[in-house]
């Protein structure tokens, strides 16, 4: 009976120091949860460019869904990942129902093919020319600043106010990750990074060579602007002269495309009598595999001019 009692009282006193332990550990949770919800107010994608909190750690998922959300243009959520491969299968049970298999295949495939490639690749350039066009006026800003007797990152921010998107979308949340703690220069060469511009990488450069040598950044933004403007001018001679090439390029991937839609429209029993051959199939994923291996050959071409 006495060593009934004892192993009660023990458990008591485990238990009452696993609810006292709880109690804390849920305090600290929920003053955690509060401080993030700050945080989260202030920077909605945490303390640093890539979106990683405060006190966690840099994963590779996170990496991966930062440049993912980058790449679509928004900011990808739960709903998202559920949401577009759920669009993408029901296009190919929308191509199953009306022309069968072959049609599966061929409209789930031109589904991820425009929307899952080319829009958002066409939309990634565009967007990344926009702020290698803006970076020039941003660093002329900052060298305005420094000549009114600014710091070098006093400059930064107020010629971050001043950008417009979407390099100011960038600079932001450099200037808003630095508010909160993290370095200026760190954080510049971490979003030239996850947006691959170089040149916001040679601005932090200029900046680092500044606060380790104590020098004036003045004559290294004033050559990046240079090299800027040059490269911008090259790339636009490039493309006048290479439109003829660009658009023939187009044509050339396009049409097999559109004779093929064009004849499951007019004739879907032209597939079917492939299918049920055996020389019919083979043709048919002959055609595929050099579709897209013409098709890989002529974005290579695009971005090689």
């Amino acid at each position: 009976m006495n060593t009934l009692a004892i192993s009660f009282i023990v458990g008591a006193i485990g238990m009452l120091l696993l609810a006292v332990w709880m109690l804390r550990h849920s305090k600290q949770k929920r003053l955690r949860e509060r401080m993030m919800l700050h945080f989260r107010e202030v920077l909605p994608y945490g303390s640093t460019v890539s979106g990683v909190a405060p006190g966690d750690q840099q994963s590779y998922w996170h990496l991966l869904k930062v440049r993912a959300s980058i790449y679509a243009g928004f900011e990808l959520q739960k709903k998202h990942m559920v949401g577009i491969p759920v669009a993408f299968m029901f296009t190919g049970m929308v191509g199953w129902l009306i022309y069968g298999f072959v049609g599966a295949v061929l409209i789930f495939s031109a589904a991820i093919f425009v929307f899952g490639f080319l829009l958002p690749y066409s939309r990634l350039h565009r967007r990344r020319a926009q702020t290698v066009a803006q970076i020039p006026l941003f660093i002329d800003q900052v060298l305005r600043s420094l000549s009114t007797g600014r710091s070098l990152e006093s400059a930064m921010r107020f010629a971050a106010s001043e950008a417009l998107t979407p390099l100011r979308d960038v600079v932001d949340r450099v200037v808003r990750a630095a508010d909160l703690g993290a370095d200026m220069i760190e954080s510049l060469s971490e979003a030239a990074k996850l947006h691959n511009l170089r040149e916001l990488n040679l601005i932090a450069l200029a900046m680092r060579i500044s606060n380790h040598h104590g020098s004036s950044p003045r004559d290294m933004l004033e050559s990046v602007v240079k090299m800027v403007r040059q490269q911008e001018l090259a790339r636009r001679e490039l493309a006048a002269m290479t439109g003829e090439t660009r658009m023939s390029a187009w044509v050339l991937g396009v049409t097999p495309l559109v004779i093929a839609g064009y004849i499951m429209l007019t004739n879907p029993n032209y597939l079917n009598m492939l299918l049920e051959d055996a020389s019919g199939q083979t043709m048919i994923v002959t055609a595929m595999v050099f579709q897209g291996l013409g098709a890989l050959i002529l974005w290579r071409m695009l971005r090689s001019v």
